[in-house]
């Protein structure tokens, strides 16, 4: 069983007050599960020196001392007491827990706690911002895509910063990406009741990404910059791109066009008759459907018909 998987299953059994071993992680790295205060919650071995207690949104984040099989343990916590949001909230306990090669992001992570939680409370609080840099990547990146793989499209197609309902638009088809940097589930939150409802043909397609954050180089690793130059490199005009990106938050010079991610994996999934979404239209009477203002809502994507697109950037 994956880790995400652990986290769920010990979320859905586990009574107040207690805790449970996640497999795999031992001695230093020792991890669990802990049901606490009625909250969902993970928990790993810090330092007794070490005092944290943040919250912002939904999510808790402190440090405390914790009784385990008799023996108390000082405990860095993740915990939310919304049930509702368990799914999501186990995908984000399974980043919180990754330990990395030669467990250095733990290492990290119990070295300077604050640091982890200032980078994540951008995800996991306020939503009602400007879409954030990892959204504009994954629609840059499916720009440059549908481009190589010789389809029809310009810097016109980009829909998406000028307030259409899907960021795409071609002639033939149309595509709605969603971008995440939570690798452990496949959960994508629909904005608005026009979002997937279109004439086109239409695919959504799910970018998932690392945020790596400091400068490096390797394999498939982006920013909105380089990308802007490729994008330029194959026909688009660069100027166009760059006012669109700007009208979305990011100017210029910027430090967040520097702002480096790991590509990790694009999945697209066609929004047929099979894929579930909430077509407005035939709930409600025509006469009045304009009296819906706003519609947001969530959908799993785990086990819908798809397919990996992969490939290499020039």
């Amino acid at each position: 069983m994956n880790l995400l998987d652990q986290i769920k299953v010990k979320f859905a059994y586990l009574s107040n007050g207690n805790a449970s071993r996640l497999a795999g992680f031992e001695g230093a790295l020792s991890s669990w599960v802990i049901k606490i205060n009625h909250s969902n919650a993970v928990g790993i071995l810090i330092d007794k020196n070490i005092k944290i207690n943040e919250t912002f949104a939904n999510i808790s984040y402190y440090t405390d001392w914790f009784s385990i099989n008799g023996e108390m343990q000082h405990l860095l916590l993740l915990s939310c007491p919304d049930e509702d949001l368990r799914i999501e909230f186990a995908g984000v306990c399974a980043v919180f827990l990754e330990t990395g090669t030669d467990n250095r992001r733990r290492i990290e992570l119990t070295a300077n706690p604050l640091k982890w939680w200032n980078d994540w409370k951008k995800l996991i609080g306020n939503k009602n911002v400007e879409k954030p840099v990892h959204g504009v990547l994954g629609e840059l990146i499916i720009l440059y895509y549908l481009k190589k793989t010789g389809y029809k499209i310009n810097e016109n197609n980009w829909t998406g910063p000028e307030g259409e309902s899907v960021d795409i638009t071609l002639k033939e088809k149309s595509y709605e990406v969603k971008t995440s940097l939570i690798k452990y589930n496949n959960i994508v939150t629909i904005s608005s009741q026009f979002q997937l409802n279109h004439k086109n043909p239409l695919s959504l397609i799910l970018v998932k990404l690392e945020d790596i954050g400091t400068e490096t180089s390797g394999k498939n690793i982006v920013n909105i910059d380089y990308l802007l130059h490729q994008l330029g490199q194959i026909g688009f005009n660069k100027n166009i791109i760059s006012r669109k990106i700007s009208k979305l938050g990011f100017k210029e010079f910027s430090t967040d066009r520097k702002r480096q991610f790991r590509l990790l994996n694009i999945t697209e999934y066609p929004v047929d008759s099979n894929f579930p979404y909430i077509d407005v239209e035939s709930l409600c009477k025509t006469e009045t459907i304009n009296r819906i203002l706003q519609l947001t809502y969530k959908i799993d994507l785990t086990g819908l018909k798809s397919r990996n697109i992969s490939f290499e950037f020039n």
